[in-house]
């Protein structure tokens, strides 16, 4: 098997994993796609390819994408405290895709908390 092939194979894997078992992961990824566009689904893709800062999410006991260059102690502190506050889901995207969102429209959560 070719390496494009089998970047064409653990692609759809963790596209699959998102679909199957990350509900809230594929919720916020539409929701970017509506507010944001295309090029939402394009950085999704980026980060499952391992490109740092496109893309990351964690739910569920799964996680898909590549952190944005974050000290290994910063992540584990950060999935520590996850952990402890009882969060279910985050994903995280580069700041730009946040941008344009109406003040209010998320329900005073913070940007990039959902």
């Amino acid at each position: 098997m070719t390496a494009a092939k089998n970047s064409d194979v653990l692609m759809a894997y963790r596209l699959e994993t998102i679909k199957r078992h990350m509900p809230e992961t594929l919720a916020c990824i539409e929701d970017r796609a509506v507010h944001f566009g295309k090029e939402a689904y394009a950085l999704v893709r980026r980060g499952l390819r391992g490109e740092p800062g496109c893309f990351y999410a964690v739910e569920n006991g799964h996680v898909v994408g590549q952190p944005a260059g974050l000290p290994s102690g910063v992540l584990k502190d950060a999935a520590g405290f996850m952990v402890e506050m009882g969060c279910t889901h985050v994903c995280i995207w580069p700041e730009r895709v946040w941008q344009g969102r109406a003040a209010g429209e998320d329900g005073g959560v913070q940007h990039g908390a959902d």
